[in-house]
């Protein structure tokens, strides 16, 4: 009997059923597991990370610490950055510009193309630079200083205000150490007064006078001059530099006299301890000084010896300088290759090293306490930096600079190999975040480009990710945990001790 092509299908399809009829059931219970979880083990709550970094770095990325609380966001590399902690927060577009705001203190700082301009406000004063422009409000005196070249004007801590438009007309008032500056078309005339003494130049510096109540004098430089302020100075000179003689220091208790023929003999005096005698200076001096029993000869700059009741000093540039005193000590070999000092800064203990000038190593203590780095920089390999905000490292540095502004809007361009130590969070960073990692308390994370990330919580807490999450791996307190492709469902087992494929393992989907 032949049977038509459909009816052929329908009894091979009947036949299949028949045989494989255990099949059907349990394709229906893997999916209700799948669409309708449970769990058989009651697992351990989950816990949020510490730390969690979003982003492929170095195009960009974002970084969240919970505790403490810390913000950051970069992009483009090194360019573009913006961060935020408890105490400060900072942003900016490297080199162009970057701004600071310490919360606590109220202290706000704007560096724009670092060092030709910066501003400054604070809860004392504010301070604006750009090139010639420049402006300094002190709060605490009210007084107020606004230069932009040749314009400037201000505000004394009286109230007098003052300005002018060098080089035609200008007036200051408490200004450079002096009452009162007067000029007029300088430097054909200019007018100052400084502690009762009237100092007034015509075609400055060529013809000047000196009168008041303290003082008086007349100066026609370079062929003579005479000036006395009494009780505290008289100077004169005739065809300067060459024959000139000072006294100074006279309402002190020991004066200086000096007196010379300039360059081949000069004589300072401090009667009736001190005596230093120069011939063709600066080569050659000798230097007595009877307080302290002491004598030295110098012939400037290859050989100088000296010792006293406090100092011994031994120098035969360039090949080796030694001098030492109760609180200071120093040693130079073949100059500018090593240089050493050892000494002491009020309480503080100091060792401090140089190497060809610029690598610089420095180590503190204080009484009673153990060394601490406080600066170690082989140039232009690498700086390690303790600072008063913390501690920060970089290679290469091949500007050996610690200021504030280059430090932040500069160094991080050039660092291949850097991180920092600050506000209780470690990081370390290579080739602008394409490695990162950071530590906190007992929280780490180790970013690889945003493509590979592993987190720790002291020994209780794992977290392995891929892609952002494309593949997420946890373990918390032996409660481990599987994620795909960013799926709502989680894979989980008991995995104390390890993962055992076993009948004894539970797993579920959910």
């Amino acid at each position: 009997m032949r049977y038509s092509r459909p009816v052929v299908k329908m009894m091979v399809t009947h036949a299949f059923v028949k045989r494989y009829r255990w099949f059907f059931p349990s394709i229906l219970f893997l999916l209700f597991t799948c669409l309708f979880p449970f769990s058989l083990v009651a697992g351990e709550p989950e816990s949020k990370p510490l730390i969690k970094k979003y982003g492929f770095s170095p195009l960009f990325s974002i970084l969240k610490v919970e505790s403490p609380a810390y913000h950051e966001f970069m992009a483009v590399g090194p360019f573009l950055f913006c961060e935020e902690s408890k105490k400060e927060e900072v942003f900016g577009l490297r080199p162009l510009f970057s701004k600071k705001v310490e919360k606590d203190k109220g202290n706000v700082r704007w560096d724009i193309l670092y060092p030709l301009s910066r501003f400054q406000r604070g809860e004392k004063d504010q301070n604006y630079f750009v090139l010639l422009y420049r402006s300094d409000t002190y709060k605490k005196s009210e007084e107020e200083r606004f230069y932009f070249f040749p314009f400037f004007w201000g505000k004394t801590k009286t109230g007098k205000t003052y300005g002018g438009f060098f080089p035609f007309y200008g007036h200051l008032t408490d200004r450079f150490e002096r009452k009162d500056i007067r000029f007029f078309l300088w430097p054909l005339y200019a007018r100052s007064e400084r502690d009762g003494v009237v100092k007034t130049s015509y075609l400055w510096p060529f013809f000047t006078s000196y009168s008041g109540e303290k003082g008086e004098g007349f100066r026609f430089w370079p062929f003579y001059g005479h000036e006395v302020k009494r009780g505290y100075y008289e100077k004169g000179f005739i065809l300067w530099p060459f024959f000139f003689k000072t006294a100074k220091d006279l309402d002190k208790k020991e004066p200086i006299y000096t007196k010379a023929f300039f360059p081949f003999y000069m004589k300072r005096e401090r009667p009736p301890n001190y005596r230093e005698t120069d011939y063709l200076w600066p080569i050659f001096r000798y230097v007595e000084d009877d307080e302290y029993h002491r004598v030295r000869y110098e012939a400037w700059p290859i050989f100088a010896k000296a010792h006293s009741d406090y100092e011994e000093w031994f120098r035969l540039f360039p090949f080796y300088v030694h001098k030492t005193t109760p609180n200071y000590e120093k040693w130079t070999v073949l100059w500018p290759f090593l240089r050493r000092k050892h000494y002491w800064e009020g309480d503080t203990e100091v060792d401090y090293n140089e190497f060809l000038a610029f690598s610089r190593f420095r180590h503190e203590r204080e009484p009673g306490g153990e060394w601490w780095i406080q600066r170690q920089n082989l140039w232009p390999i690498f700086c390690d930096a303790h600072l008063r905000d913390g501690r920060s490292w970089a290679a290469p540095d091949p500007i050996p600079l610690v200021f504030e502004g280059y430090r932040r809007n500069w160094r991080p361009i050039w660092t291949i190999y850097g991180g920092y130590d600050k506000g209780g969070i470690h990081r370390s960073q290579f080739l602008w975040g394409l490695y990162d990692h950071i530590r906190t308390g007992n929280a780490s994370l180790t970013d690889i480009a945003g493509l590979v990330q592993w987190e720790e919580e002291g020994e209780d807490v794992a977290r392995f990710s891929l892609l952002q999450g494309l593949l997420k791996y946890e373990n918390i307190r032996g409660n481990a945990s599987l994620e795909f492709f960013f799926l709502p469902w989680r894979l989980r087992w008991q995995a104390t001790g390890g993962v055992e494929w076993s009948e004894e393992d539970t797993w579920n989907l959910r």
